[in-house]
């Protein structure tokens, strides 16, 4: 999944990531969280070649536990995001030409 930088600590970085896409045992887990759409990505996780990260940048990750308290441990994991976003663009583009062909259907 693909996550962006909210806050840089001396600890790493917490990410804002989507739980939309979670399986149903993560998700009873992430619902008791008292931060679910948010982890903590370790400095200890990041490979030392990734480039300088700011607030607001989108970073690949996964997540590696959910802690009883709701807490979440993310794993970094290398994206194209390049490649992510025409995927994305593309399933978007198809989908709509699914609803535009229902929508002259019913016309």
């Amino acid at each position: 999944m693909i996550g962006q930088v909210e806050n840089i600590t001396r600890f790493g970085l917490f990410v804002k990531i989507s739980t939309d896409k979670l399986d149903e045992s993560t998700e009873k887990l992430v619902d008791k969280a008292v931060s679910k759409n948010r982890g903590l990505l370790r400095w200890s996780q990041i490979p030392k070649n990734v480039p300088k990260v700011q607030i607001g940048d989108l970073i690949g990750v996964e997540i590696s536990k959910i802690h009883e308290d709701g807490k979440i441990d993310l794993n970094y994991q290398e994206k194209n995001l390049k490649n992510v976003y025409a995927e994305f663009l593309e399933k978007s583009h198809q989908r709509l030409t699914e609803l535009e062909q229902k929508n002259r259907e019913l016309n």
